[in-house]
Formats: C-alpha cells, sequence, structure tokens
C-alpha cells in the first residue's frame, strides 16, 4: 500500500493495487497561528464554507470518502461555526460509510481524507508523551517494563495511531522542507518536492509523483537484494 502526503498545502495519500485509501492534507499547522487574525480569519471562513459544501457532496453522502480530523480541535481559538461544520463533515462522512461496509462489506474502496488541522508533529509526540508518562505515573505501566518499551507505546498514543504511515510525502511549492508534519509517522516515508503551488496541483501532477514513487528501491534499513 503507499500512502502519500503533501506538508502545508500537502498531501497524503495511500494506494493499495493502485486504488489510494489514505490522505492527509496539512490544512492548518500549529505554527499558523502567527499569521494575522484577519489571514487566520480567512482561512477558517473557508473551512467552514468548504465542509458545508462537501456533506452535500455524493462522494460523501454515498459513503466512498470519510473525513477524519487531526490535531487539537479544543483549541479555544478555533471558531465555534468551523469546527462545529467540520466535525459535522466528519461524523456525517463516518456514518454514511460505515452504512456503506454494512451493505459492501470491507471490501469497499474508501478514500479517507484527514484533515490535519492546528496540528504539529511536535505537539503531538509531546503529548502521547505525557500520555505514555501518565499511564506509568498511575501503574498503567509497570516502572519493571520500561527496558522492553518500543517505540510503538508513542506511535499508539498518536492522534494518527489509526492510520497507516506515510509512504509517499508530497511537498508543493518549491519548498524542501517538512513544516513541522507527521515527523514521528514520516520516518520511511518518500519525499517528493514539486514547484507547483498547492492550487495547481492537478491529478496530472499527482500521477507523475505516483509514477516517481513507484521507481523508488523502499529498503527500510536494509539492503537490495
Amino acid at each position: 500500500s503507499t500512502q502519500t502526503t503533501s506538508t502545508e498545502h500537502s498531501t497524503t495519500t495511500t494506494t493499495h493495487h493502485g486504488t489510494i485509501e489514505y490522505c492527509t492534507l496539512y490544512a492548518f499547522s500549529t505554527e499558523n497561528w502567527s499569521r494575522s487574525p484577519e489571514e487566520i480569519n480567512t482561512i477558517f471562513k473557508l473551512m467552514e464554507r468548504i465542509a458545508i459544501q462537501y456533506r452535500s457532496h455524493q462522494s460523501v453522502k454515498s459513503g466512498k470518502i470519510q473525513i477524519d480530523l487531526l490535531g487539537n480541535l479544543e483549541d479555544e481559538r478555533i471558531p465555534p461555526g468551523a469546527k462545529r461544520e467540520l466535525q459535522r463533515l466528519q461524523n456525517e462522512s463516518r456514518d454514511a460509510c460505515n452504512k456503506r461496509r454494512g451493505k459492501c462489506g470491507n471490501s469497499t474502496n474508501i478514500l479517507t481524507i484527514c484533515l490535519a488541522i492546528n496540528y504539529g508533529a511536535r505537539a503531538d509526540i509531546l503529548q502521547a508523551a505525557q500520555k505514555l508518562a501518565q499511564a506509568i505515573a498511575s501503574g498503567e505501566i509497570s516502572p519493571n517494563d520500561l527496558a522492553a518499551m518500543d517505540e510503538s507505546e508513542i506511535s499508539k498514543r498518536l492522534c494518527t495511531a489509526h492510520i497507516p504511515d506515510p509512504d509517499l510525502i508530497i511537498r508543493t511549492s518549491g519548498e524542501t522542507r517538512l513544516s513541522n508534519f507527521l515527523l514521528w509517522d514520516a520516518a520511511y516515508a518518500e519525499l517528493y518536492f514539486t514547484d507547483l503551488l498547492w492550487p495547481d496541483f492537478d491529478e496530472v501532477a499527482l500521477e507523475k509523483a505516483l509514477v516517481w514513487y513507484g521507481k523508488r528501491k523502499r529498503r527500510f534499513g536494509g539492503r537490495n537484494e
């Protein structure tokens, strides 16, 4: 399977037998709060409007697309209207997908679009570490087990624990950095950089990125056979 991700106006996609199963969009980072109040307000108004529009989109209503929200949506700085409509989109898309699975089984091709909003990889790793520390302090995990602990103890406490790690990260706009996006998850992701701006990144550009990915040899620390 292949998961694709592009950062800040970026995308994550997972493909299986030619079908993209996961696509993560970096809609608003924890660092974006440093922008002007006017720009922030415009961004969230746009999110609210798009969420309302997509709730009536046939692909969502028919259970072909599931929306998952990543990041801290409990932040009081997030406008309540945007939060409400985004959560309604998430809930209604999940209900439609579950209904479709009930009819067609797990063989159904469903695209999960993850919207990373008020998300930052460092903050996510920190909150996962805090949850792990709380589990140790409460006795849920014995100090005697620490030596045998592996990285899964962090992975399963991240907000991305329910989705696969990205196989491909696409970074648009000519930038060559991850910008605090999926740092833990992207340990073995292939990184694809393009000068195209996000609004210009269309189906042809995605196909080009996937062809590039298909030529990569993924060793995960090993050697080519």
